[in-house]
């Protein structure tokens, strides 16, 4: 397998990171108010939508990272 520029799978994994970022950083613009009657409105699904980028994103790099220093250490580079 050559590491040679990034993977696919290393670009899925840098897009759901930077997906959950995004994600992170529209629930802070939006934010949170309070309507006529006095009901709390949030858009509590774009915490959660950041979470899973994030985690999900970070291992897919964290593994493509790891694979590619044992080729790295394999190959006596």
């Amino acid at each position: 397998m050559d590491y040679i520029g990034m993977t696919k799978v290393t670009f899925i994994g840098a897009i759901l990171v930077c997906a959950g970022l995004l994600a992170w950083a529209g629930y802070a613009v939006q934010g949170s108010y309070l309507d006529d009657e006095n009901v709390l409105r949030e858009p509590f699904y774009l915490l959660a939508l950041g979470w899973f980028g994030v985690i999900v994103g970070g291992a897919i790099l964290l593994v493509s990272a790891v694979r590619y220093a044992i080729s790295v250490l394999r190959r006596g580079d």
